[in-house]
């Protein structure tokens, strides 16, 4: 008999629909939909509580069926969130029919209901994505964080991408090469399979800031708002991010101090950029630290890398270099 509880549910997985982008609270739906027509039907009524061998003097009962399981405590766990994915879910339901016919003589009328039954669950699941029925209890907490930090009076300017041509920022692609803003994440989050770790998610949180800071001007509203938001979010996310283990992403997104090294590699990486990028790069400094351009020559610009603030020399380099690895990504392409 457990060679064909085996079968059924190898079946079942080859007919399953794998979608991995839909939300763990559809999913949990769905299989409820699916058990509370199974626990509806005249069939299921010894089922849909546990069996309660002492009453009915099944002594032996506990000694056949070392893993008792009934449709009601099934309800209740997915009810609870007990289950991690919809497999978990189904192992459990086709339990209650192994355990059924392992117990019953064949032929019997119990062991004739539970194959019915069987039966009938298999061709319900079999229209059942596959996937998650909880997020990751990390993952759960970040998207708790994400929401809060976007309900806050000066997150406003955050919340959704950047209407660059409603606001006639003509250059704002030129400066911003990844845009990122809290509505985005927080959709990601609830799509669920965006994100594998909370480092993913502190990632994208960072560069909605780095962003803010880059393309205005240091001591502007908005400029002031990201920094800000930024370091309430590195206080939020601290400890996520020490419970994966990845403190060090927090180090990651702090201004270190500049070597010589990092100067000459700037310096290096500015030469290969075209006009257009040279451009987003001066707007940067011009915005942030004002004081490390010589623009007293008339024809050229000039930036002294030794003037960069550390906060500024984060920002450039990082510019620098997403502008050179998309090169590359589209030289690539070609």
């Amino acid at each position: 008999r457990f060679s064909d509880f085996r079968m059924a549910e190898a079946q079942a997985s080859k007919k399953a629909k794998i979608d991995p982008g839909i939300e763990p609270e559809k999913l949990v739906k769905q299989c409820m939909s699916v058990l509370q027509a199974l626990m509806a039907n005249d069939l299921a009524e010894p089922f849909n509580v546990k069996v309660d061998w002492k009453k009915l003097g099944l002594h032996d009962y506990p000694k056949v069926i070392k893993h008792p399981m009934d449709l009601g405590t099934v309800k209740e766990k997915l009810k609870l969130s007990k289950y991690s994915t919809t497999a978990d879910f189904a192992q459990d339901v086709r339990l209650v029919w192994k355990n059924a016919k392992t117990y019953n003589q064949e032929g019997s009328e119990i062991y004739n209901a539970a194959s019915e039954l069987e039966t009938e669950f298999e061709q319900k699941f079999s229209s059942v994505p596959r996937g998650a029925l909880r997020a990751s209890d990390a993952l759960a907490k970040a998207k708790d964080i994400v929401k809060a930090i976007r309900k806050l009076p000066n997150a406003d300017a955050f919340n959704e991408p950047v209407d660059w041509e409603g606001l006639k920022l003509d250059d704002y692609l030129d400066v911003i090469k990844e845009p990122m803003d809290l509505g985005t994440i927080l959709r990601r989050l609830e799509a669920g399979n965006h994100y594998s770790s909370v480092e993913g998610v502190f990632q994208d949180l960072d560069l909605v800031w780095r962003n803010a800071m880059s393309y205005n001007m240091e001591g502007s509203p908005v400029h002031e708002a990201a920094r800000k938001l930024k370091v309430l979010a590195e206080k939020k996310f601290a400890d996520l991010l020490r419970e994966s283990g990845d403190l060090g992403m927090l180090d990651a997104a702090k201004p270190k101090d500049v070597s010589f090294e990092m100067k000459q590699e700037l310096v290096s990486n500015a030469n290969e950029l075209s006009s257009k990028e040279l451009y987003g790069m001066v707007y940067i400094v011009t915005q942030n630290c004002p004081t490390a351009m010589d623009s007293s020559q008339e024809e050229e610009v000039e930036m002294d890398v030794d003037n960069l603030d550390p906060d500024t020399f984060m920002l450039v380099d990082r510019y620098v270099k997403d502008c050179l690895a998309k090169r590359k990504v589209k030289g690539k392409q070609k």
